[in-house]
């Protein structure tokens, strides 16, 4: 029944400019990247490292999380319209399988914007001639922990959906989420604060604690923080329904 809902998912959004975004934003903050690289070569080691800081840095603490808090709110959309709310309510599928296909597409649409920054990073870097040896199983680990810290935003914006009709709302609650993170990192919160595990994974400001104890930080607490609200959303629709607006 998952696999149906999952496909089901993916029908809705099967003509949405979504996925473009997904692919062109990264490209944007590549370009940014790029720009900034090239301009600071005076004051920064040329490298794929520096590389790889000035391309992630916009995209992570910005772009992505607001990006994800728009998928998350047209994961919701349909359902908030008319009276297609009490239809889903009524609908013969688990509670469970309903969450977890949003939270699935949810998941692609971040794999998706992964596979574009790691494309434009790789293809910018051979294009620029920067020196050096490719870092693959460094970047590697950035962009795995980047993904699972991007799966709590998913989780927790599919829960602010869920609730909050309104498509922009969301998107700026998770914008703002992106800045929180970058101030929970400053202050020394940065692997524990769920918007900022996005960042801390991904090491773009090289600030964080990528050590084996950091590392294993990200890994669990974005699990838990992601199955947690996943919880969260199966209790309240299991528990209290909505009467979406006519």
């Amino acid at each position: 029944m998952l696999a149906s809902c999952v496909r089901a998912e993916l029908v809705k959004l099967r003509r949405s400019p979504i996925w473009l975004v997904f692919v062109a934003l990264p490209g944007i903050s590549a370009l940014i990247g790029c720009a900034n690289y090239q301009g600071n070569l005076g004051a920064i080691t040329p490298g794929w490292s520096n590389l790889w800081t000035q391309q992630t840095l916009f995209v992570c603490y910005f772009f992505l999380p607001a990006l994800l808090g728009a998928g998350c709110s047209l994961l919701w959309r349909q359902e908030h319209q008319g009276s297609n709310w009490n239809e889903l309510m009524a609908q013969p599928v688990a509670v469970r399988d309903l969450v977890l296909a949003k939270f699935s597409v949810g998941a692609l649409m971040s794999a998706l914007a992964f596979a574009s920054i790691l494309t434009f990073y790789v293809a910018s870097g051979v294009a620029l001639g920067v020196p050096g040896e490719f870092p693959a199983a460094r970047i590697a680990e950035y962009v795995t922990l980047g993904v699972l810290g991007s799966l709590v935003v998913v989780a927790i914006q599919l829960d602010i959906s869920m609730v909050v009709r309104n498509f922009a709302a969301p998107v700026g609650i998770a914008l703002a989420g992106g800045v929180s993170g970058v101030i929970a990192t400053v202050v020394g919160f940065g692997n524990v604060w769920p918007y900022s595990l996005l960042q801390t994974g991904m090491n773009s400001n090289e600030l964080v604690d990528l050590s084996a104890f950091g590392v294993a930080q990200i890994v669990v607490l974005s699990a838990v923080y992601a199955s947690l609200a996943i919880a969260w959303a199966c209790r309240r629709l299991s528990r209290r329904d909505v009467v979406a607006a006519m």
